[in-house]
């Protein structure tokens, strides 16, 4: 019998399930800091922010990057409503890099509030898609 008690975790989006299954721990990118469940968490809600979702599966770990939705644990159970996600693992590390470089370009010469905040927004998503590839990678 395990010493930890299980989280039954899905991840979904709008489009797909991405993972369901049984998890020793989730850290999640809340939107006011990162947030870590392990089983016999008290039931909560949390809004997700932009970042790295890290899902302990026995002795390894999976790396997504999870950008807007939210996270409820109740009963040993973990589901991560994301507005959007990528497994870090399915990235190709050259392209996700030279995206981000060309959207660090663009956010510095960019001049107009709106798209100051659009390309913000983009370049925290493509940063957290490069760490969760780089993650995967180790």
């Amino acid at each position: 019998m395990p010493s930890f008690q299980p989280l039954n975790t899905r991840l979904i989006t709008p489009e797909k399930v991405l993972f369901e299954g049984e998890v020793r721990s989730v850290v999640a990118p809340a939107v006011d800091g990162m947030l870590g469940v392990l089983g016999g968490h008290a039931p909560l809600m949390a809004a997700l922010g932009c970042g790295v979702l890290n899902l302990t599966i026995g002795s390894e770990r999976s790396y997504y990057a999870v950008s807007g939705g939210f996270l409820q644990v109740k009963d040993n159970s973990v589901i991560v409503l994301a507005d959007r996600a990528v497994d870090g693992a399915g990235v190709d590390i050259t392209e996700e890099r030279d995206r981000l470089a060309r959207l660090e370009k663009d956010y510095g010469s960019a001049v107009e509030r709106d798209e100051k905040h659009r390309l913000g927004a983009e370049l925290e998503e493509a940063r957290a898609v490069v760490s969760a590839a780089e993650k995967s990678m180790d």
